[in-house]
This record gives structure tokens, sequence and C-alpha cells, in this order.
């Protein structure tokens, strides 16, 4: 028994990373440039799908086929926001209603490229390793384990150290002010909505060779996203860790030992009470 608890909250942990990854991605949109991007599950969804081609239609390396897709995804979050959301600055429900139909539109276009069928890249390794003598775990999820945390540090190391990341954090605090500093916010924004976008297609590709993409399943990934958020603090990254890790374990257990058909409803229940109870999260800050 102690043995199964062990790898399900594993399990939670994994995933609770990957979580981490794809709501800081949502969370620096939002931070930014003040725009809900309800896309942002149908990226990490391409991201997968595209892992998958590279791999098993044109036959390149998995290893290479994972940083081609965020690769593929950043770009496409560049072409969003210079044709898409640059026009509706200013405008906050424009930019509501172009990021939905957007999303409906993107799930559509993958049910039509891709076809309903679930799909799952081949896994980088093979096997399972024994943790402490207790129990077996899979290769391919320490593998994911292991990648998210070395994106998580790049991922705060760049926010917090690069010259990028203080023009992030400025113009996030004053944009008026940023500018008269010399900031160019509106390439900040650009990058910035590339980097949340490639945020969600490096989560995708991760989660991929674990559990299968489906087109379907976009609107689940947001709704993790945004719980993710707004249960660690708006604009948190710390929060974005603690947040995944706490809805990544609570999922798996609650899927454990009640039911796998309430794995989702998880996510809607932490988000209530937080919006209740804490509106503004664990590490963020209350509005004066």
């Amino acid at each position: 028994m102690m043995n199964e608890f062990l790898m399900y909250l594993t399990n939670g942990i994994v995933i609770g990373v990957i979580n981490a990854i794809s709501a800081i991605g949502v969370s620096l949109i939002v931070g930014i440039m003040r725009v809900v991007n309800f896309a942002h599950g149908e990226l990490y969804i391409f991201a997968g799908y595209f892992s998958y081609h590279l791999s098993a239609s044109l036959g390149v390396p998995p290893l290479l086929a994972m940083p081609l897709s965020i690769f593929f995804i950043f770009l496409i979050g560049i072409g969003m926001e210079r044709t898409l959301i640059r026009p509706t600055y200013g405008d906050e429900m424009y930019s509501l209603i172009i990021t939905f139909v957007l999303s409906i539109v993107l799930q559509n276009a993958a049910l039509l490229i891709f076809g309903p069928y679930p799909n799952k890249p081949p896994n980088l390794v093979s096997g399972a390793t024994n943790i402490f003598g207790l129990y077996h775990y899979g290769n391919q999820r320490l593998l994911s384990f292991f990648i998210s945390i070395g994106i998580l540090l790049f991922i705060f190391y760049l926010i917090k150290r690069t010259w990028f990341g203080k023009s992030i954090r400025a113009v996030s605090q004053d944009r008026e002010m940023s500018s008269l500093v010399g900031v160019d916010h509106l390439r900040v924004n650009m990058l910035s909505f590339g980097l949340g976008a490639a945020l969600a297609g490096a989560a995708g590709v991760i989660v991929a060779p674990i559990f299968p993409v489906t087109p379907t399943g976009s609107s689940a990934i947001s709704l993790n996203a945004f719980v993710v958020v707004v249960l660690g603090g708006m604009g948190s990254l710390k929060g974005c860790v603690i947040g995944g890790l706490a809805l990544g374990i609570i999922e798996n257990l609650g899927a454990a030992y009640l039911s796998t058909m309430y794995r989702n409803i998880f996510g809607f229940v932490i988000l209530i009470l937080v919006l209740v109870f804490r509106p503004w999260g664990l590490f963020g800050q209350k509005a004066q």
C-alpha cells in the first residue's frame, strides 16, 4: 500500500513540474500583456503532435524533434502576437474574444490535420528504475522530470538575471516608466508572447511520450494552467511551481484513490476555493 502511494505521489510530482512550465507561460502573457490566451492548450497539443510527426513520419530523432517542435510553437506565438493580439492592445475584451475563437479554430484544425486519434511520440529511454528499493518507476517519466527541472531553472535564470528578464519585469510593473528608460515594450510583448507559447510547447513535448496527445484534450490543459496561476498567485514564478506541484499531486492521488473520472474536476474545485477564500493566490500580492 505504501509503495503504491509513493508511486502515485511521484507521478503527481512529475506532472506537477510539467504543469508549472505550462502555467509560467500563461502567467508571463497575462502579467506582461494583460492578455488571457485561451489558445494555450492548443499550442501545447500542437507541440506534442509536431514532435510525434517529426519522429514517426519524417524520421527525426526524438531528442531533436522536441526542441524543433518548441521552436515551431515559439514562431507561431510570435506570429499570433504580431497579427492578432497587437491590434487589440488597449481593449482586453477583444483580445479575450480573439484568443477564444483562435482556440476553437486551432482545436478543429488539429482534428482535421491529425485526426481524432491519440498519438504518442517514441520514448527517449526505456525500462524502469528501482526507487530506494521500494518501487519501480519508468525511466521516461524520470527523464521528463529532469528535463522539466532544467527548463524551470533556465526560466528562473532568464527572468531574474538577464536583460530580457529585467525588461519583462519593468514592463509588467510600469509600462510607461519602462518606455521612458528605453525599453521597447512592443518588442518585449512580442518575445513574451512567443516565450509563453514556447513554454506551452515545452510542456506538450515533455508530456507527449507519457500521455498520448489528443485534439480534444486542450481545454483541460488550459484549465490546469489557469488553475495553477490562480493558486500560486499572478506573476509569481515560485507560485507557479508550488501550484503546479499541488495540482499534480492532488489530481493523481484523487484519481488513484477515488476515480479517474474525477481527475479534471479537482482543478475546478481548487479554482473555486482559491477564488473564494484567497483570490490573490498563495504567493500573489493582495490588491490594495
